[in-house]
């Protein structure tokens, strides 16, 4: 009885991958060092997960779509991008945005992701802009990106657009008793190497 129970549990675990393949993802490795951007730690404010590294992503469920969180920080490409070779979008010259995360609703198969990503789009306050600055051992020159939502305008791409996550930190800037959210990384981001060719 207790040999044909184990055969049972184990043809049904084994139907149950076979039929819905999602349900074995969470033991990726990549899918449990999702962080919060406001609890990053200053050694990975300058790594940046990007839809090229072969090494990390690719198409379906390990597209970096399937990576990404509300509250993460992406640049995307809008005007006109590729999809499996094909130009798409309104035909425009290809240009980096960024956007705020709040809301992903994609579909991954094994091979193809479906659907959008909102969020707030971002303006870039200093673009890897040199700060000087000193302590006790000599200058500190950091290069960094300061993200501010703008208008609140509410922007929408496909996970085909994705270039990259950039990694950030929640910060105020304070100007003129005004206290703006943003978000700042030590990542060095350049649009014009990023954006999607044929």
């Amino acid at each position: 009885m207790m040999l044909k129970l184990l055969i049972m549990k184990t043809t049904i675990a084994l139907l149950l991958s076979l039929i819905q393949p999602s349900l074995s993802f969470s033991n990726n490795a990549k899918f449990k060092s999702r962080l919060s951007p406001s609890r990053l730690s200053s050694s990975r404010l300058h790594l940046i997960d990007r839809q090229s590294d072969k090494s990390k992503y690719g198409r379906g469920i390990d597209h970096i779509s399937a990576d990404i969180n509300e509250g993460d920080v992406i640049a995307y490409q809008d005007g006109t991008w590729f999809v499996d070779g094909t130009e798409v979008g309104d035909g425009s010259p290809a240009t980096v945005r960024y956007c705020l995360v709040d809301t992903v609703q994609i579909v991954w198969t094994h091979d193809c992701e479906h659907g959008l990503v909102y969020g707030f789009d971002l303006t870039v306050a200093d673009n890897n802009d040199e700060q000087v600055s000193s302590d006790e051992h000599g200058a500190i020159i950091k290069k960094g990106n300061i993200f501010i939502i703008q208008n609140e305008s509410y922007v929408q791409c496909g996970p085909e657009q994705i270039l990259c996550r950039i990694p950030v930190s929640s910060t105020e800037l304070e100007s003129k008793d005004v206290t703006t959210q943003a978000y700042a990384s030590n990542a060095d981001f350049n649009p014009i190497d990023e954006i999607m060719t044929a």
